[in-house]
């Protein structure tokens, strides 16, 4: 020991030193765990780096935000169907839209509260309780131009038309429907009160009209909304018209098949009267009708005998006439060709005649009067006897008469012949 007390000597790092195994363990052990964490950091820093990697849908739309505003210049800011890659979040933000159609029923603002009157009761419950007077804070309807009223149910089909302005000033699927369900009930309140109330029960509305209305509130507002369809699902009468309304409308269905009956009918009718050139024929006797109550006779002379030229050669305008018409006048045309030829014929077996009567008339007129009797006599005649100097006759040519006559001879013949089986027997 010297005079100087230095302290304890230090550790040495030299080969010979009992603590170098354990400093090495923890030196590699160190670097080991330095690596592993620097390869977390680096894939955590891939993964933070490809967070951005999104898709859009076919029915979709997406909007890029960076620091809270859109990412492009305007008209293009819009993503459609494809891959994209954003900065990760909070740098950049992507939001989603469905473009896709969307339905919204209006079964509450303009129909019965059908909550408190048709939940669980029958369609005879349904129109009993229909049938008295109308709450109107439960009960919706509309105002006809008639001042009418009218209950309806409707559907309308609304779209995202232009996300942009729709995630700036909507931006809630739910509002949007608040905003539709809004716009379209005013459009269809202005449209229906515009038309009278059968108009509207015969569901002739101008759903176009309201339909515009709403589309025209919506570009206003700037929502990016609009409106693709609407469609009138119901509509009825108040319940305490709805009888007579039934029965108004079931006289209206059988008037009209009434007249499409009788249109068939007539020209059915005409058909077999006149053929095709019934329209045309037709046509020109009302004309000559209307000349001669006009009292113009030379327009009525014209007409009549323009008629009479065409049922002569059974055509008019080109049209050849048919049906009962032509069947009466081919008729008419062969009844006249056989009196023609009768009274040629009488003509000539007169003037074949004349001569010999002229020089023996009363043997002619002999030959004459038996040919006469011969024809009358021969046939089904009943000839009828009297006693000279007594003419009295009974005759009755009644067809009933007739029958009882000859039932009576079959009695007889029968009785005839049940009296001479008896006798044989």
């Amino acid at each position: 020991m010297t005079g100087t007390d230095t302290g304890p000597a230090p550790l040495s790092d030299g080969p010979d030193s009992p603590l170098d195994p354990a400093q090495r363990s923890l030196a590699e052990a160190l670097r080991l765990s330095f690596g592993i964490l620097r390869l977390v950091m680096l894939a955590l820093v891939a993964a933070y780096a490809f967070s951005g990697l999104f898709s859009v849908g076919s029915n979709e739309a997406a909007l890029r935000l960076r620091f809270g505003r859109y990412v492009g210049p305007p008209g293009e800011q819009v993503l459609e169907r494809g891959t994209y890659l954003a900065a990760p979040f909070p740098i950049e933000q992507v939001i989603t839209i469905d473009t896709r159609p969307q339905s919204l029923v209006l079964d509450r603002e303009f129909w019965y509260d059908a909550a408190g009157r048709e939940r669980g009761r029958t369609q005879a419950e349904i129109r009993r309780s229909r049938s008295g007077p109308l709450d109107p804070t439960r009960d919706g309807s509309l105002l006809t131009g008639d001042v009418n009223i009218v209950h309806a149910r409707w559907t309308v089909t609304y779209r995202v038309a232009d996300p942009v302005a729709y995630l700036t000033n909507v931006g809630d699927p739910e509002l949007a429907r608040s905003l539709v369900r809004c716009v379209i009930a005013q459009g269809i309140v202005h449209t229906v009160a515009r038309q009278p109330a059968d108009e509207v029960l015969k569901a002739a509305v101008n759903r176009e009209a309201a339909a515009g209305l709403a589309r025209d509130r919506l570009t206003s507002m700037q929502t990016g909304l609009t409106i693709d369809q609407l469609a009138l699902d119901e509509v009825s009468a108040p319940g305490s018209v709805l009888d007579s309304l039934e029965a108004v409308t079931s006289a209206e269905t059988d008037r009209t098949q009434r007249i499409v009956t009788a249109e068939q009918d007539r020209a059915r009718i005409l058909g077999e009267t006149a053929g095709s050139a019934s329209a045309r024929l037709l046509a020109e006797i009302d004309a000559y009708e209307q000349a001669v109550e006009a009292g113009r006779t030379d327009d009525a002379e014209a007409i009549a005998r323009a008629i009479d030229e065409a049922l002569d050669a059974l055509r008019i305008d080109g049209v050849a006439i048919g049906g009962d018409v032509a069947r009466r006048i081919d008729a008419a045309k062969t009844h006249r060709a056989r009196v023609v030829e009768e009274v040629r014929g009488d003509r000539e077996t007169f003037e074949r005649l004349l001569p010999e009567y002229e020089q023996h008339p009363r043997l002619v007129l002999n030959r004459l009067w038996e040919a006469t009797r011969e024809r009358i006599f021969t046939g089904d005649v009943e000839t009828f006897y009297t006693a000279p100097g007594r003419l009295e006759l009974q005759l009755n040519r009644d067809p009933e008469v007739q029958k009882e006559r000859q039932q009576e001879q079959l009695r007889g013949q029968r009785e005839a012949a049940g009296g001479r089986g008896r006798g044989g027997r």
